[in-house]
């Protein structure tokens, strides 16, 4: 009876511990001592919105421009042509030429050339549709269809938006006022009460980096905060109001309009703003990274998704937040310089237009994944534990690396059909597993630690 009673001890002494949620993705906050395992003391290129981990983001060669290397810029032009609407791909090559790409032919557009990357928006202009292209170094140039015109004088345009028929922009020669143009002609940028103007704010704010039309105000984007224009026709109406001060820096360039908010990065963090009021989103992931003044976004599909970089000036790495399931998904190991102008998830990188798709790959190349589970006592710090198996179920191959008490063990996992059971058999006080996969095609699923305790 005795020897019963202390084999039902030892059988007690065994703990499972599963490691099955993962939408709570990267804690980079807390001491990976204090991160649950609930969430990942290290993580990237694994999607996490069905529950398991599956491939994450990536990128592939966009197909309506497969042949070009030298993009700087890209965008649609719409236009009515026949009775229909059409969307006319557009781009900037990195001689500042603009080019029509249609139906496989490459035209080059004369009449101007751009000195830095352009944006663009369409506007129809006295009865017909036009693409206004600005640029910080070569202010506007209009595309009507056929040839471009070179608008002067005209601001240096940084950031601009379309608001009751004007157009207000922030410029680079003019970095503390909002200007904004005549009613009903965009192109028209003289000042007097019967045509355009400007609104200069002096104030502790700083700069003006970015302007966006969003409920029924003009919304500047500054340094350290961020101001509401009320702008309607009468321009002698005009005001502004401060409505937020920055803790951190906020990076104009990653500003967004995401249904009814706003998400930007600033330096301290990302935020949403809802027009009154700025919430601070996913604080456990803390600031990010350390560079961010190249960082760029855009909003697809009811997702923010973030370009920004972990190290040096390059935007190796990918933010994905859902504003439905507030869940964020991190990627790396590829290059986004910008985003494409209204063209469906498409961005630049090296010069090359690709598509951002969850492929787990970089133009067929898979991505390194990972994900971390946290090193720590697995909740008794006083003894310690044996890792008699990792249970998961895998549908392809991948390494498991098991830390113990500043040692660590790889074991090479390969695919099998349903759940398989690992040995291990390593002892530490501290415990930790990383799961890393360089395949395309991943599911990772029902993972489980079973330890025991060492007497």
């Amino acid at each position: 009876m005795r020897g019963n009673r202390y084999l039902k001890v030892a059988r007690r002494a065994k703990a499972r511990r599963l490691v099955n949620r993962f939408a709570s993705g990267l804690d980079a906050v807390k001491d990976e001592a204090a991160v649950p395992f609930t969430s990942a003391a290290k993580y990237t290129n694994f999607r996490v919105s069905k529950g398991v981990l599956t491939d994450g983001w990536g990128i592939e060669r966009h197909v309506g421009y497969a042949e070009k290397e030298n993009v700087a810029a890209v965008w649609e032009y719409s236009a009515f042509s026949g009775g229909v609407r059409k969307s006319i791909p557009m781009y900037c090559d990195d001689g500042g030429v603009v080019h029509i790409s249609e139906n496989g032919e490459d035209r080059a557009v004369e009449g101007a050339v751009f000195t830095s990357a352009p944006v663009a928006i369409d506007y129809r202009l006295y009865g017909e549709d036009v693409c206004l292209i600005c640029s910080p170094t070569d202010g506007m140039a209009v595309f009507d269809g056929e040839s471009l015109r070179k608008i002067e004088p005209s601001p240096r345009i940084t950031s601009m938006t379309l608001h009751y028929e004007r157009l207000f922009v922030t410029s680079a020669n003019e970095s503390d006022c909002v200007r904004f143009s005549d009613d009903l002609d965009p192109t028209n940028w003289a000042e007097g009460l019967e045509s355009g103007g400007f609104i200069r704010l002096a104030d502790g704010y700083g700069r003006c980096n970015r302007v966006l039309s969003f409920l029924n105000y003009v919304y500047i984007f500054r340094d350290y905060g961020i101001s509401r224009m009320i702008a309607y026709a009468d321009q002698t109406e005009f005001s502004v109001s401060n409505l937020y001060v920055s803790s951190g820096r906020i990076y104009a360039d990653t500003v967004a309009v995401c249904g009814d908010k706003v998400i930007f990065l600033a330096s301290d963090g990302l935020y949403a703003f809802d027009g009154l009021e700025t919430v601070r989103l996913k604080p456990s992931l803390g600031t990010l990274t350390d560079f961010k003044n190249g960082a760029k976004a855009t909003y697809f599909e009811g997702k923010y998704f973030l370009a920004y970089g972990v190290s040096g000036e390059e935007n190796d790495s990918l933010l994905v937040y859902d504003l439905a399931t507030r869940e964020a998904e991190l990627s790396s190991g590829f290059k986004i310089d910008a985003f494409a102008c209204g063209v469906d998830l498409a961005a630049i990188s090296d010069g090359r237009v690709v598509r951002i798709t969850p492929c787990g790959s970089a133009f067929g190349a898979a991505t390194k994944k990972i994900w971390r589970v946290p090193f720590g006592s697995l909740s008794s710090p006083d003894s310690s534990k044996k890792v008699e198996k990792i249970s998961l179920e895998t549908a392809t191959d991948l390494t498991l690396t098991v830390y113990y008490d500043g040692k660590s063990r790889e074991v090479h996992v390969r695919k099998k059909e349903g759940v398989q059971d690992v040995k291990v058999g390593v002892r530490g006080k501290k415990i930790g597993l990383q799961i890393e996969c360089t395949a395309v095609g991943t599911r990772v699923a029902d993972i489980s630690i079973v330890t025991s305790a060492v007497f």
